[in-house]
């Protein structure tokens, strides 16, 4: 009788702890389908080339925006040490980056649009598999990930004005902040239910647009 009636507490324990971590799963879901509105893909009205253009960006460019948070839970839920954290941040940030001057360089590719929308359910699946038991599956979806950024950096390189220095400062600040924050939430959460939250955000912003 002792250790039945053990093990149907630990049952319940268990089952309260999963349906805190799918409540808070949940909410985080909630807050990022209510960011999708009707302006998500457009960026009217955007000059490309002042410091506070660069800050404002990715927060008003809801694709981006997804895309960049969703980078950031990737990396926390991984709870990796603070210098690979840093280093993935840093490699996100160099393909953002490399995208912006390389839209500016080569200008207009019909594909790139495309590839942003692709990113944001691409990044879901491989917000899955950093679950995966499989180190080399983890590790393809880090590269993945990484390499959709360029897609959204050559997005503002395209209408970029002669001169970027200030605007991709700005960007690279508030990019950073952005997956940072990801991370912090994912590191939190932890969860590959995460990214049905992302994919579902990612739907409601394509009807939205």
């Amino acid at each position: 009788m002792k250790t039945s009636a053990a093990v149907t507490q630990h049952n319940i324990l268990k089952t309260r702890k999963g349906s805190g971590r799918y409540l808070r799963t949940g909410a985080i879901a909630t807050v990022l389908s209510l960011a999708t509105p009707a302006v998500a893909f457009a960026h009217p009205g955007h000059d490309h080339h002042s410091f506070s253009a660069g800050l404002t960006h990715p927060i008003t460019g809801f694709d981006h925006l997804i895309m960049l948070l969703a980078f950031g839970l990737l990396i926390g839920c991984l709870s990796l040490n603070k210098a690979k954290t840093a280093g993935l941040l840093g490699a996100g940030i160099l393909s953002l980056l490399v995208g912006l001057f390389a839209g500016q360089a080569l200008g207009y590719a019909a594909f790139v649009e495309p590839m942003i929308i692709a990113s944001l359910f691409v990044v879901s699946v491989c917000l899955w598999q950093v679950f995966n038991p499989s180190a080399k599956k983890v590790t393809a979806a880090l590269s993945v990930s990484v390499g959709l950024l360029f897609f959204h950096g050559y997005a503002h390189g395209v209408e970029a004005a002669s001169s970027l220095s200030q605007f991709a400062l700005g960007m690279t600040a508030t990019a950073a902040t952005l997956v940072l924050c990801g991370s912090v939430v994912g590191r939190w959460i932890s969860s590959k239910w995460l990214s049905v939250g992302i994919a579902s955000a990612s739907a409601l912003l394509m009807i939205a647009a």
